[in-house]
């Protein structure tokens, strides 16, 4: 029985099934599919998302390997993998073929295809460029620049602000290898995903992503989870400019964290009886602006303020959606202190015959139990509810 046969047994409590489409017309795999054996997608905030997709490949009458030989997986194909929970179907990675690896032991039964994939920002990393960006007397925005960019692919930009203007600003990269310096400059994140391009800073705000159930009785729908409070982090970041014409003075400041808490209490208070900050000091590096420069040092100290990390794994048939990066999850379940709204640093989402499975990486700039404002935590809910009965 192929890895989706697996999924959409019924006595296989009804579990969720995984829809591969590949090349520009979306193919269905068909019988392909049920060769499969797992599936990995790996997505995380700072970094592209990639797949792994594992084909227990079999010889034909013809001799030809029914999925090496098939004619559907190319490099450059694009490739959408979907996790469909019977009632609504969500996408879980969208880009391209970048890998083939099959291979044939001594065992030809052992044969297998392994396809590598990247999300669309490989699309972007095709063609070094040297382009200049702006000027002074007519400034990009980097939102405009990145949008140049995107331009000739099937690629949406979505939220965020503009991001610093430019500066007689020269690429000398790959498009990928500039947004992402880009990205850094103004303390942002880039995300690829859906079709669609995230460019800006942390998505704290807004509606949650379906909670996570620990300890929830029949609710409960995570197999683990743990948390590390981490003390060493920068409280300031202090940043110095060196002075653009000699006799003009250096420029310094300081950076504190300015993010809205996830939480009740923010997690740098705790040390702030031993009387003074932990501080980091960073400097102005090439043709940095000041403003660039103060930007760089707040995206550093928004990113240290997150010191309580958290890692689990979800029942994906159970948590019924596709936990996404970049968003927040409400946690219930784990008390009082560590229980409440994380945001979503990384997912690693499995299929194999085991079922589907996400594991998670979280992080939180505070602690102490909240879901949205004026709510109660869902196990009080939950607990009235089942109270009625």
């Amino acid at each position: 029985m192929g890895l989706l046969d697996q999924l959409l047994d019924p006595g296989f409590r009804q579990a969720a099934s995984v829809e591969i489409l590949v090349g520009s017309g979306k193919t269905d795999l068909g019988s392909l599919a049920n060769l499969i054996s797992s599936i990995e997608v790996r997505a995380a905030r700072m970094e592209a998302a990639s797949s792994t997709i594992t084909i227990d490949d079999r010889r034909d009458t013809n001799g030809d390997f029914m999925a090496a030989d098939a004619g559907i997986f190319a490099r450059w194909e694009p490739i959408v993998i979907n996790a469909d929970f019977q009632t609504h179907i969500e996408e879980v990675f969208r880009g391209y073929i970048m890998e083939l690896k099959p291979s044939y032991p001594q065992n030809g039964g052992e044969a297998k295809l392994v396809i590598e994939c990247l999300d669309d920002s490989a699309a972007l990393s095709r063609e070094h460029q040297r382009k200049p960006w702006g000027n002074e007397t007519n400034p990009m925005t980097d939102r405009a620049i990145l949008e140049e960019l995107i331009q000739p692919l099937p690629l949406k930009l979505v939220g965020g602000p503009d991001g610093s203007n430019t500066r007689a600003l020269t690429q000398d990269a790959t498009p990928i290898a500039f947004l992402q310096d880009r990205a850094k400059a103004n303390g942002y994140e880039m995300i690829f995903e859906r079709g669609e391009v995230y460019f800006g800073p942390k998505r704290l705000e807004g509606d949650a992503q379906a909670a996570i159930m620990v300890y929830a009785g029949d609710a409960t729908n995570c197999l683990n989870f743990s948390v590390s409070d981490e003390a060493n982090k920068p409280d300031v970041v202090a940043w110095e400019k060196a002075p653009a014409v000699d006799g003009d003075e250096t420029l310094t400041g300081e950076a504190t964290a300015d993010l809205p808490l996830l939480g009740q209490f923010a997690a740098a208070s705790e040390g702030a009886g031993l009387g003074t900050p932990a501080i980091t000091r960073i400097k102005g590096e090439g043709d940095e602006t000041v403003e660039e420069v103060e930007a760089r040092a707040q995206g550093m100290v928004n990113e240290a303020s997150f010191r309580v990390k958290a890692s689990g794994e979800l029942d994906g048939t159970l948590y019924g959606r596709v936990l996404r990066v970049g968003g927040t999850v409400s946690v219930d379940g784990v008390g009082s202190r560590n229980g409440g709204i994380y945001y979503v640093d990384s997912v690693t989402h499995q299929f194999n015959p085991d079922g589907y499975r996400q594991q998670f990486q979280l992080i939180r700039n505070a602690v102490g139990e909240t879901d949205a404002v004026g709510a109660p935590p869902l196990s009080t809910v939950l607990s009235a509810i089942k109270n009625l009965f």
